[in-house]
């Protein structure tokens, strides 16, 4: 108890549980609707599906131009144009992603073959482009939230979206693949409509508009590197499952899918407490007095689930679907170990995004990227989807080593986080 108080008068804390909440959540709904999914849709349609929203969160990534980073960083030290920030972000991002999306569905024969039979009609192009859209809206509306230190809202929009998906499956199997694609939709719409209504809330007199002001030029540098470094963070979650259907099956895919899924449990704990770093670091707060408690609340809360994914993580499968218990628990397992040295990669990105120097983040994400899939390749052809979780563990593991060896006394800094004393290395 002496804990949980603790943790909710410390902002930074508590903006980092809501948002580790928000994917807690995310997860169990989740697996309510992969459940649902698995009952009225076949194994090739989920897998299908799977690489179809890989594709859309890379177009995301792709289209949000770096912006809700920048908007961690820029909205508190601007809180009397925040409206025409926030607004600026999402016209800019909503044309990128129309413009990223008609792309990669004239090159759908080129980037993914396997889904050409999706793309077959302007309907379903449509529908794509659209969905598309409102995920990167989405995903800057939760970043003005997290500037705002308002999370729970994130969490409010992110499980009415969670719950909504999951409605009309049954009525929309008829579809296949595409079924599942625009219940997925139905529940980005009414996320928004109610992400607009609180966005009104956390920042006073927001409105939205059409209106590009030139306030968004002053963003373009943070936001390029951002935007870059996004990007080449995200990649091998994405296109790890499109490399899988293409190398192997849309089963298999689906199998990655729902492992990567689990695990992203575990990487969304750095990445909450990476992001409430910088959105209090920017609203005043000293970065070397907030770092300790970051650290050990992530150090903590990730061993721990990484243990308990080890002793159970083929129980939390084998609720999805038997299946997915026999195909994918040792890659869940090699997942789940990746978020270990990932943790070490966040939080030292957080770190320097806090500090302005975007371009050290642009090289470490980069260099995990280029390791994945230099390795991917070889390992897909040779252990399958445990290939593909081991590419990416070994690409963290040598990123993360290559930090602590750049550290000024390491061991000295490591030591003083966890005796609670100040570290600034």
């Amino acid at each position: 108890m002496h804990f949980i108080r603790a943790m909710f008068r410390d902002s930074l804390l508590k903006n980092a549980f809501f948002l580790m909440a928000t994917n807690l959540t995310n997860l169990t709904l989740g697996f309510i609707f992969w459940v649902i999914a698995a009952r009225y849709y076949t194994p090739h349609d989920i897998g299908t599906l799977s690489a179809v929203v890989s594709s859309m969160f890379l177009i995301t990534m792709i289209s949000s131009l770096g912006f809700p980073t920048s908007l961690l960083f820029y909205l508190p030290r601007d809180r009397k144009n925040a409206g025409s920030i926030i607004n600026s972000c999402i016209i800019a991002s909503m044309a990128a992603s129309i413009l990223f999306s008609s792309i990669y569905i004239f090159g759908i024969d080129i980037w993914t073959p396997a889904l050409g039979s999706m793309f077959s009609s302007l309907k379903y192009n449509l529908i794509f482009i659209a969905v598309t859209i409102f995920s990167t809206i989405s995903a800057l509306i939760s970043g003005a939230f997290t500037a705002g230190r308002r999370s729970s809202f994130h969490m409010t929009k992110e499980t009415i979206f969670a719950f909504v998906k999951i409605l009309p499956l049954s009525l929309l199997s008829s579809f296949g693949a595409m079924g599942i694609f625009i219940s997925w939709g139905f529940g980005l719409v009414f996320a928004l409509i109610l992400g607009f209504i609180l966005l009104s809330i956390v920042w006073k007199g927001y409105s939205p508009g059409l209106k590009l002001d030139p306030i968004i030029k002053s963003m373009a540098g943070y936001s390029a590197g951002n935007y870059l470094s996004g990007i080449l963070n995200a990649l091998p979650q994405l296109v790890l499952p499109i490399m899988i259907v293409n190398l192997i099956s849309p089963e298999s895919t689906g199998f990655f899918f729902i492992a990567m899924m689990v695990a992203g449990l575990l990487y969304g704990i750095p990445q909450a407490i990476s992001s409430s770093l910088l959105a209090e670091t920017s609203d005043g707060g000293e970065l070397w007095d907030k770092l300790g408690p970051a650290i050990r609340f992530n150090f903590v809360l990730v061993l721990c689930g990484f243990l308990l994914f080890v002793f159970f993580g083929k129980f939390v499968l084998n609720i999805f679907n038997p299946s997915y218990a026999q195909n994918a628990s040792t890659t869940l397992t090699i997942l789940a170990a990746a978020s270990l040295p990932l943790s070490v990669n966040t939080i030292f990105a957080g770190i320097r995004n806090s500090q302005n120097k975007v371009k050290s983040v642009v090289y470490i994400n980069l260099a995990i990227s280029v390791i994945t899939f230099f390795l991917a390749v070889p390992f897909i052809k040779v252990w399958g989807i445990n290939g593909a979780a081991a590419a990416y563990l070994l690409a963290n593991m040598t990123c993360a080593i290559a930090v602590i060896c750049r550290m000024n006394k390491p061991i000295e800094f490591i030591s003083n986080i966890f005796n609670r004393k100040e570290g600034k290395g």
